[in-house]
């Protein structure tokens, strides 16, 4: 997660177990010991995971938890006995034990924390900079402090109420609400917004432990958020798309809500700019292109955002100016979400699956809107993968709103991507394409990249984040072989100017959609062009097809092309075929002209999980077209599909 001083747009470190290990679902980063089946926090959610800490890869965010991919609609007992289940995790811990996923840290904090943790008693984490470690501790006591609000004030546990009470009051012994002192951040933002949701109803609290915590939050305010917003969000200014960063925005929301509640005098400033951050979303959304921070990010944003606006007198006039943005990030969201696991989005930019604050965001938009679409979506949410704040709000609602047929399909052009699928149900085919066009840290250089979800697994994958450190990570996770785009004389992709050629439906309900990538490329000789095409063909045995066009790149150039295999999943190798398979179902992957050798397989020495098929080719004369298939074979036989990719071809 990138800080605004703190760490460059380039990031991600280490953390968490995927064999066995098993989901985020929330605000959070805690790992209590762990059980086999029982929630274990981290990052931004729970897991559920048997123990031991394996390398973490953010490029399987389906691996996450640990479930059987189907679609059904969940019901009020399943979200009840969620709560109850996390609670009790909650409510035994007597320390919190913060995983630090990036970077491979586990850290633990004390219960009830009585005092700011010091920095001087904390690693350095990545040298040169301030690490960020009051972020994750505040996920960490978000998602609890959440949990036990719900079980609480919804079913009644009053073990949980007092012991909430008692850590909240404890924040009254604090001296910083992040790392730096006088200042405010992410951390200040998820304690700002624990508070003004346990301070907005006083019944039922023993009264001198509400007079500390409702002390604590205006000390917050004064110290920390009154210097931070007075220096960062001067009056009169417009904004601009980089106001929009999602630390800045976030901080300003949540701390604007905790002073609405406790009617601090900073409330009217703090409200009346994050109108403004808002509205400015809503105007750079709808530019070209739209702003975005990819769907981990954009949720994290909408999160806080959302949050805020469910308590604003003027909601009604804000929802009506940003239905159209708002429905944007809603389909982002929707038409990204792996087939057969809709809480997980494909790994396209920075994704990490600790960070399932869209589904909150979500759930609350299709509320307001009565979208039946996006209702449709969070009504199949597994609850095991549902942050605390969705699992409160979806008791608070009963259930509602009710949703009617699966959504169209697609195919669908969203900020970051293009979306073309066959439906929802784990049988049914993502192909997720990469669509960068803006200059924004959590991005990536990606225009053309292939991310294919079939059967509950993403099979050809990305590696989903950016290392912060140099190393064979960093080079792994955004340097040439990061994505299956070609590399043209060891040129990979260098801007985000693609251009969307062609974007349509096909006669017998295929989906096809051309990127020009000429532009994308630095040093190529004049005219010479770089177009991808990708077609997603339905059927029995869904085909994938890429076919990627060459021109005037040069005589003799050598052009490679490295494609990841999603985590743990087996390779084999057949008559110039590559298989992928795990256990019951296949995926085929044949090339033309060529074929692929067992010799291209390798792991990539910054790899955390997925194995990288690489194929290296020349063009004569510098100009011709490739052709990549990837064949879903539900039976997981044994013979490749090669007549009919032969055939697909002729009539290509």
């Amino acid at each position: 997660m990138r800080t605004d001083s703190q760490i460059k747009p380039s990031a991600v470190v280490a953390g968490l177990a995927i064999a066995a290990v098993c989901l985020v679902v929330a605000l959070v980063c805690v790992d209590a010991q762990p059980t086999c089946g029982e929630p274990n926090q981290t990052g931004a959610g729970v897991l559920f995971r048997s123990g031991s800490r394996n390398p973490y890869d953010p490029s399987a965010p389906e691996l996450m938890i640990n479930l059987v991919p189907e679609l059904r609609e969940w019901n009020l007992t399943e979200i009840q006995d969620e709560i109850r289940k996390r609670a009790g995790v909650e409510m035994r811990r007597r320390e919190l034990d913060v995983y630090y996923y990036r970077i491979g840290y586990t850290i633990a904090f004390p219960l009830p924390l009585t005092a700011s943790p010091k920095m001087d008693d904390l690693p350095v984490g990545i040298q040169g900079i301030t690490y960020p470690w009051y972020t994750w501790l505040s996920w960490s006591l978000e998602e609890r402090w959440r949990l036990l609000h719900v079980a609480w004030r919804r079913l009644g546990d009053g073990a949980a109420g007092a012991l909430l009470q008692r850590e909240l009051a404890a924040l009254a012994g604090w001296g910083q609400s992040c790392e730096k002192p006088g200042s405010a951040s992410l951390a200040t933002a998820h304690i700002a917004g624990c508070l003004a949701l346990a301070l907005s109803n006083r019944e039922g609290w023993d009264s001198a432990l509400y007079e500390k915590a409702r002390t604590a939050a205006g000390t917050m305010l004064e110290r920390d958020v009154t210097p931070w917003f007075e220096r960062e969000w001067p009056a009169g200014r417009e904004l601009a798309e980089r106001d929009l960063q999602n630390i800045r925005v976030i901080t300003l929301a949540r701390s604007a809500e905790l002073a609405r509640v406790i009617e601090s005098p900073m409330a009217g400033a703090l409200e009346a700019r994050t109108r403004d951050a808002l509205r400015a979303w809503f105007r750079f959304r709808r530019g070209k292109p739209p702003y975005n921070e990819g769907s981990a990010y954009d949720g994290f944003l909408m999160d806080s955002l959302t949050g805020w606006l469910a308590g604003e007198p003027g909601r009604d006039a804000l929802l009506e100016e940003g239905r159209a943005a708002f429905a944007s990030q809603a389909a982002q969201w929707l038409h990204l979400a792996l087939p057969g696991r809709l809480d997980a989005q494909a790994p396209l930019g920075d994704v990490e699956p600790e960070m399932p604050f869209w589904m909150s965001a979500l759930g609350r938009l299709a509320n307001w809107y009565g979208w039946q679409d996006s209702a449709w979506l969070v009504r199949r949410l597994p609850p095991a993968g549902m942050p605390a704040a969705l699992l409160a709000e979806a008791l608070e609602r009963g259930g509602s709103p009710k949703v009617g047929a699966a959504p169209d399909p697609g195919p669908g052009e969203h900020p970051h991507a293009v979306s073309l699928r066959t439906g929802w149900d784990a049988s049914d085919v993502l192909a997720a394409i990469g669509l960068t066009r803006t200059e924004i840290g959590h991005l990536h250089t990606d225009a053309g990249q292939v991310v294919l979800g079939w059967q509950g697994r993403f099979w050809i994958t990305d590696p989903g984040y950016q290392q912060y450190r140099p190393g064979a990570e960093r080079e792994f996770s955004i340097g040439v072989e990061a994505h299956n785009i070609p590399v043209i004389a060891g040129k990979a992709l260098t801007r985000r100017t693609p251009r969307l050629a062609a974007f349509s439906r096909l006669p017998g309900r295929g989906q096809r959609v051309v990127i020009d990538l000429s532009e994308c490329y630095e040093g190529l000789p004049a005219g010479a062009s770089v177009e991808r095409e990708i077609r997603l063909l339905p059927g029995e045995k869904p085909l994938v097809v890429v076919r990627d066009r060459l021109k005037n790149i040069g005589a003799g150039v050598e052009v490679q092309t490295f494609w990841q295999g999603g985590t743990h999943l087996a390779w084999a190798f057949r008559d110039g075929w590559a298989r992928l398979s795990e256990g019951d179902h296949a995926l085929w992957i044949g090339v033309s002209p060529g074929s692929i050798s067992a010799a291209g397989l390798d792991r990539h020495e910054g790899s955390r999980g997925p194995l990288t098929l690489r194929d290296k080719t020349s063009l004569p004369q510098g100009n011709g077209d490739r052709y990549w298939v990837f064949a879903c074979d539900s039976a997981g036989s044994w013979t490749p599909p090669a007549e009919e990719f032969r055939k697909l071809i002729r009539q290509w």
